[in-house]
């Protein structure tokens, strides 16, 4: 349900049932101190927009991941300090541990320089710009990434809700969707509201002659955020189109989560005359955490029920160390530093990597299955199980492509050694959707085996033929991968004997209610139109040539379609 309507389940208020009260007893309904703190969508809001809800997402990989794949996409300009705040605070990370090896170090008898201890380190101006990025990104970003998440949830149920297949139960918690509008004059002094929507006046309880002719400021309370307000302001003044979701207040006093958006409407000479808002009560969505799960997990940690779960420790509070807490901020550039480097100056980590200790290496990751198909890219694999991928004549078609980044082709099968296949890209014989190959690009990146349903393109069929692939990576000594093993099986549907129809060629404009002879030299004819189109082996059904006449065509060897054996 997106609205929020009546009193909490908790608040309870219902008179009491003698059966189960004292008779010495002089409540009429259940005493304060036994009911369930009530629900409040003041504090909600407060916590919605914390620092501590973007610390919640900072903790959670999964999180970090959602929000970090938001501000790619839609917060480009903002990306630099996310990366600024990200960085510094692994400096700190790293000062840490450095401070914690220094405190290890113990005193050593005969070493008088030994018996002092170290001077911790810390840098004060980095922990302050590290706060400062922090607090823009709590102030600017996290607003737009929860209103982003909102208006996902409700472009659909508007959707269902105008088409008529919004679920019996969600109809009554969503009355009035997408018919809360205002619209507002900014030629005249101080923007006032000018038309409002009955379900306008619904929701917030003034009635008409209360706000036509007002600012919508009057909908502002004592916990709304003055960030958001100076965010609608700005854009307003800019002329540019802007959602946001705000605390308001109806007449009673009762807050409501509000998903404002509103929007320039400009003349035919481009000069704005008014502005359209439009308003839905997301209360709901705010109360259940819907669509919000790192919300959901700090309201679990800041609201905590009367039945906490016994036994289950939560994970800042299982022991942690610097190291830990450093390794964490590394980048994949600096991963694989460590990988290949780490423990290079301790012999015997040399040692157990050379016979064969390869846990860190890429001996462990799961396969991956990509199908043009599939709604996910990155589906765990098993193996070949499907018909259309059977390994029949296994070493009929392979290559070996240089590991990421450069994926080249450097040996290929014989059925697959055509002149200039060695040395070129592998990813050029790669047709289809970027869905795919992108899906594709990003397993050979992580050295994952990935097995892929393809367009295999060919000097004669450039669009190409679909073929499955399947690349599993050789690794050398050291754990990396040295180069990539990639068998190609042809897909069972697109090599059954079928034939294939290309569109018609053009027509010339003069074809048409007289039926003229075409010389077999004479430009515009049929055979012509093939040609120019590449096709030199076309032939009309029937066998008849099209440089005969069209006379002798019967009607299924019509001139506006061209069939392609």
């Amino acid at each position: 349900p997106l609205q929020h309507k009546g009193l909490d389940e908790h608040d309870q208020l219902e008179p009491l049932d003698e059966e189960n009260l004292d008779p010495e007893s002089f409540d009429l309904v259940a005493p304060a101190e036994k009911v369930i703190k009530q629900y409040s969508l003041e504090t909600r809001s407060e916590l919605l927009f914390s620092t501590e809800h973007l610390k919640e997402i900072f903790r959670d990989p999964d999180f970090l991941l959602q929000f970090m794949g938001f501000m790619n996409t839609y917060r480009q300009a903002s990306c630099s300090i996310l990366i600024y705040y990200m960085d510094a605070v692994k400096a700190l990370k790293a000062i840490n541990y450095s401070n914690a090896i220094a405190e290890s170090l113990e005193p050593i008898s005969g070493f008088d320089f030994t018996v002092t201890s170290v001077t911790k380190t810390d840098n004060t101006e980095l922990e302050e710009k590290a706060r400062l990025a922090f607090d823009a990104l709590v102030r600017e970003d996290l607003p737009a990434y929860i209103t982003h998440s909102y208006i996902q949830t409700v472009s659909l149920s508007i959707q269902r809700r105008i088409t008529g297949t919004l679920p019996s139960h969600l109809r009554e918690a969503s009355e009035g969707l997408a018919e809360v509008f205002c619209l507002t004059d900014p030629s005249r002094p101080d923007n006032p509201i000018v038309f409002a929507s009955e379900e306008f006046h619904r929701t917030t309880q003034y009635g008409m002659s209360y706000v036509l002719g007002r600012n919508c400021r009057f909908l502002q309370g004592p916990k709304t955020n003055p960030f958001s307000v100076r965010r609608i302001r700005e854009k307003i003044e800019a002329g540019q189109e802007h959602c946001e979701v705000i605390l308001n207040y109806r007449r009673d006093g009762s807050p409501f989560m509000n998903l404002l958006m509103c929007a320039p409407l400009c003349d035919s000479r481009g000069t704005i005359r008014y502005f359209i808002g439009a308003q839905v009560d997301v209360s709901g969505l705010v109360k259940e955490c819907s669509g919000m799960d790192s919300l959901r997990c700090l309201a679990n940690k800041s609201e905590p029920s009367e039945t906490p779960e016994n036994g289950k420790v939560r994970e800042e509070e299982l022991p942690r160390d610097e190291l830990q807490d450093l390794s964490q901020m590394f980048n994949l550039e600096e991963l694989d530093t460590v990988r290949r480097w780490g423990g290079r100056m301790r012999k015997e980590n040399q040692d157990e990597a050379k016979y064969g200790n390869y846990i860190d290496g890429n001996w462990s990751k799961p396969r991956v299955l990509i199908s043009s198909g599939s709604p996910d890219a990155n589906t765990e694999y098993g193996g070949l199980s499907h018909g259309a991928g059977r390994l029949s004549g296994i070493y009929e078609n392979y290559l070996l492509v240089r590991p990421c980044p450069s994926l080249r082709i450097l040996f290929a099968s014989p059925s697959l050694r055509i002149p200039g296949i060695l040395q070129s890209p592998f990813m050029a014989k790669i047709r289809g959707s970027n869905r795919v190959r992108e899906g594709l690009i990003q397993a050979l990146a992580d050295g994952r085996g990935v097995t892929a349903k393809v367009k295999w393109a060919s000097k004669t069929d450039l669009e190409g033929r679909n073929r499955w692939i399947h690349c599993t990576p050789l690794i050398g000594s050291n754990g990396a991968i040295g180069v990539w093993m990639v068998v190609i099986v042809d897909d069972e549907a697109s090599v059954l004997p079928s034939r294939r129809f290309k569109m018609a060629p053009p027509v010339d404009p003069k074809f048409g209610q007289s039926i003229p002879t075409y010389q077999q030299n004479e430009a515009g004819s049929l055979h012509d139109c093939a040609l120019i189109n590449g096709d030199r082996d076309a032939s009309v059904k029937g066998g008849r040539s099209s440089t005969g006449s069209h006379d002798e065509m019967d009607g299924s060897g019509s001139p506006y379609s061209l069939r392609i054996e």
